[in-house]
């Protein structure tokens, strides 16, 4: 029987064991969609310590001391030494979806690793085809996962009541993890604005957007 409960997870870390199947131990959705969501969370959270603020489309470290939590102190730690930093926020900033783009492999590894350390995951390392690296997670926690996931769906129907569940929400919304987790298009349609009001979870339905086109147009 699992020791954690989905409370002892941070957000990112959440974000990610439902943004797994367990049945096919694979991403739900794209992995460089659950990328962006990952650091997403990651921001999400340290607004909550009040370690950094949002500014017109970028972001900006307004108190670097650690928070208590080995994956947000690893992030916090690199903001405040990039673009983001500077005493009492007054660094120039970093501009929100560039660092989704440039953070989320990063983020995805640390939440992944934590997860595992924690004995939630189990995490493969191989080559496909000799040649190209890939991480393979399984999902050893089942029950975790499944407290997650029940846990998720009763802050649905009670409409999100605290900002944590509202952040979590929002991800994966705007990841599209919420799609593959029984949540209607209704439903779905009704929480659009949940996902605006958050200046992380839109910047990354903001880039995903822009991935979209992108391949779109390629195509």
């Amino acid at each position: 029987m699992t020791t954690l409960s989905p409370h002892h997870l941070t957000v990112a870390e959440e974000l990610l064991l439902l943004g797994l199947d367990p049945a096919r131990s694979r991403p739900r959705v794209k992995m460089d969609h659950l990328r962006y969501g990952l650091a997403a969370a990651a921001l999400a959270e340290l607004e909550g310590y009040g370690s950094v603020a949002e500014q017109r489309g970028r972001f900006v470290v307004l108190r670097p001391l650690p928070v208590g939590q080995p994956l947000l102190d690893r992030i916090l730690g690199d903001l405040a030494a990039g673009p983001a930093g500077g005493a009492n926020g007054k660094g120039k900033g970093e501009r929100l979806q560039a660092w989704l783009r440039k953070y989320g492999r990063q983020a995805e590894q640390l939440a992944a690793a934590s997860l595992a350390h924690r004995g939630a995951i189990r995490l493969t390392e191989h080559r496909a085809l000799g040649l190209f690296p890939h991480r393979r997670y399984d999902v050893v926690d089942q029950q975790l996962h499944d407290q997650a996931l029940a846990a998720f769906h009763g802050s649905l129907e009670r409409g999100f009541p605290d900002r944590r569940s509202r952040a979590l929400a929002g991800l994966l919304l705007a990841t599209e993890v919420a799609t593959r987790l029984d949540v209607s298009w209704r439903a779905r349609r009704e929480l659009r604005p949940l996902v605006r009001e958050q200046w992380f979870a839109e910047a990354v339905r903001k880039q995903i957007y822009s991935d979209n086109a992108a391949a779109g147009g390629a195509g």
